[in-house]
């Protein structure tokens, strides 16, 4: 399974560690938490008050006041994966939340506590539903915070927010559903990031608060399992990288940073022996963002300015080489 684009990879580096930035003390040391009756341990039913004592526990686990008053209206609906709210109330209506077009859920800033908007057709797939709550309680965390966001990213952020607070394997649970039908194999995406976005996502949290990457691994699917071990090389093949996530994120915020590649078990080896970094024949494909903020000119010429910079670096450890 491929990594995402390396503008991809760049966004949600960069919208991690600006939550991180800002938020850092706030979050503290999230658990990672599982689908178990460990975690929930109320006894589920498919009905509101089931529903609504699920989002009550998942809230429990992120960094907002424990007396926050949230209720769940469950909307009649149709969508087919993920959805998100508006991170800022600069959305005209008064609301926390710009209603995905896709996916239904949203949530709904009523002055007093926030109303989360689960359309029934979330309630048909339990990773489904836990998704959508997931992606839910990650915006009510961006608003918590006081965050602005553009409209157009809040789905994808309030996902990053809910993969910080623990609940990256709620939401990475929902983002590959194989199933078959009258006409075939199905494969639907419940959220906004796709499997590897978010598995990158996931993969950070676990590096960067210690949790056993084989924890997390344990009730997800075959599909997911193999994305977040891609996703966990490329991370250790970052340290670096991970290392200013952790202890100092305003380095990564801009997206102004080196990404190298991912390392086998050999390659890394080879690494630490010779040194070196990206080989120049085999650069790490770029594509353009489909909901990725366009980067500004004076943050371009930065880029372009430290890829110079490793550039020459690499060119001048081959010289030395030959």
């Amino acid at each position: 399974m491929d990594l995402p684009s390396e503008e991809s990879l760049r966004w949600v580096v960069s919208r991690y560690a600006a939550l991180r930035k800002e938020h850092a003390s706030g979050i503290g040391e999230p658990a990672l938490v599982q689908p178990t009756p460990d975690d929930f341990p109320d006894a589920f039913e498919l009905s509101a008050e089931g529903v609504g004592r699920f989002l009550t526990r998942m809230l429990g686990y992120a960094p907002v006041a424990a007396d926050l008053d949230v209720r769940l209206r469950v909307v009649e609906g149709e969508g087919g994966g993920g959805g998100g709210g508006c991170g800022t109330k600069a959305c005209g209506s008064g609301a926390c939340g710009v209603q995905a077009q896709s996916f239904g859920d949203r949530v709904i800033d009523a002055e007093d506590g926030y109303i989360v908007e689960l359309p029934t057709t979330a309630a048909g797939h339990p990773l489904r539903l836990a998704a959508a709550l997931a992606r839910s309680v990650g915006t009510i965390v961006l608003c918590e915070a006081g965050e602005e966001l553009d409209p157009s990213e809040v789905g994808a952020v309030s996902e990053v927010a809910a993969t910080a607070s623990g609940l990256g394997v709620l939401l990475l649970g929902g983002s590959y559903l194989f199933g078959k039908s009258c006409g075939g194999v199905r494969v639907e995406q419940c959220t906004h990031l796709d499997v590897m976005e978010l598995s990158v996502a996931l993969a950070l949290f676990t590096r960067i608060h210690g949790h056993k990457p084989s924890r997390a691994k344990q009730h997800l699917e075959v599909t997911q399992r193999e994305a977040l071990g891609e996703a966990l090389a490329w991370v250790d093949s970052n340290p670096d990288l991970l290392a200013d996530l952790r202890e100092r994120p305003e380095m990564l915020s801009d997206g102004v940073f080196e990404v190298r590649p991912a390392h086998g078990l050999f390659g890394g080896l080879f690494r630490r022996l010779f040194g070196g970094g990206r080989s120049p024949e085999a650069p790490m494909e770029a594509a353009p963002p489909s909901r990725r903020t366009p980067r500004s000119e004076e943050e371009q010429k930065r880029l372009d300015r430290a890829r110079a910079l490793v550039d020459e670096a690499l060119g001048g450890a081959s010289s030395e080489g030959e």
